[in-house]
């Protein structure tokens, strides 16, 4: 492997919308998310995996606001219908597919029938796009689809106030990091996790701005072990103190390393695995904690051997039907979705 490391150059940057490396981020970072779900395992507890929806949030807040900045370049204005059609063939039906699943096994499968009733009570809030609220006071089989409200809120909201209602790039920047300065002074968990997918999309809107671009150059023009190092510090910190502006401030760090530096690191991300994975890293964290909780039936769960068998069933029955998913709904709704965005176009735009 060519270990040399190369910066990607403004103008390359601004030539493309492709970021190599971030399916690679979203497959370690659902690799996380399992381990932060088996506490059997002692090693587990190190990693701290529950930061990996921060990563995921930062990836999300960065990506929707590159695109509609270089959609408002490209043709002066942004469509917000095929934005929120290409975002929710993206979410939904994934997610919809997802609780029919959980419900036909809770249902079906004895040994998960304890979670049932709490499942169903819950139900309202799942059907609604609104899973966040259903979690306040009990940990259940699908809580970890929480994620799912806030990134539907974002983008239902952001794009409207930052790009229907404020056309000045500068104003834009200032409400995106007053309302950061807000939230973060809130502290809640939840309006942390906003923080981290506004955070993101800072990050877009400052590397569109040459200087701010130098500034993000030279913070990432350095060996891999300094974010590798800022990624260890922030796990050792965490195991004393929950800090999580600054869990924000790691991952956008990683993200614009991974953005910015053509460097071994990014190659890895780019391998051929990981990007399997983390294309369809979505679906298998939609499915990993049912996964785990079979495991959790078939393995037990008294034991560090226990815990490593039900890791090793769970990325194997996850995987799997992460596949099936993709197959059988993902990539049908988002084909359906490219066939509604192009008859909403004006006929030249077609064309073009």
């Amino acid at each position: 492997m060519n270990l040399a490391r190369h910066e990607v150059a403004f103008a390359d940057y601004q030539a493309d919308r492709y970021r190599p490396g971030f399916d690679g981020l979203r497959a370690i970072g659902f690799l996380l998310v399992v381990t932060a779900h088996i506490p059997e395992v002692t090693l587990f507890s190190y990693l701290q995996g529950w930061t990996a929806v921060w990563l995921f949030f930062a990836i999300s807040g960065y990506l929707v606001t590159m695109l509609l900045i270089r959609e408002g370049r490209k043709t002066g204005g942004v469509a917000f219908g095929s934005f929120l059609i290409r975002r929710a063939v993206r979410i939904v039906p994934p997610y919809a597919a997802t609780i029919v699943i959980y419900w036909l096994a809770l249902y079906s499968l004895p040994p998960l029938h304890d979670e049932y009733p709490a499942f169903v009570e819950r139900l309202p809030y799942y059907l609604t796009l609104m899973p966040e609220y259903a979690h306040t006071n009990v940990f259940t089989v699908f809580v970890h689809t929480w994620i799912i409200g806030v990134e539907t809120k974002f983008y239902l909201f952001f794009p409207t106030i930052a790009y229907l209602l404020i056309w000045n790039d500068r104003i834009r920047f200032g409400v995106t990091a007053a309302t950061i300065v807000l939230l973060t002074a809130d502290g809640s968990f939840l309006l942390s996790a906003y923080c981290a997918i506004l955070v993101g999309a800072l990050l877009a809107q400052l590397l569109e701005w040459p200087r701010a671009y130098a500034v993000f150059a030279a913070a990432t023009r350095v060996p891999v072990v300094v974010p590798l190092g800022f990624v260890a510090a922030l796990f050792v910190m965490l195991r004393y103190v929950e800090v999580l502006p600054a869990v924000s401030a790691v991952s956008v760090y990683v993200v614009a390393y991974v953005i910015l530096q053509d460097s071994a690191v990014r190659r890895l991300l780019s391998s051929r695995p990981l990007v399997y994975l983390g294309q369809r890293s979505y679906g298998s964290y939609l499915l990993h904690l049912l996964a785990i909780h079979i495991g959790r039936t078939v393995f037990g769960s008294t034991s560090e051997l226990d815990g490593w068998l039900i890791f090793v069933f769970a990325l194997a029955l996850t995987i799997a039907g992460a596949e099936l998913l993709h197959r059988a709904v993902e990539s049908p709704a988002m084909e359906f979705g490219r066939r509604c965005v192009t008859a909403l176009r004006p006929v030249n735009s077609a064309k073009a």
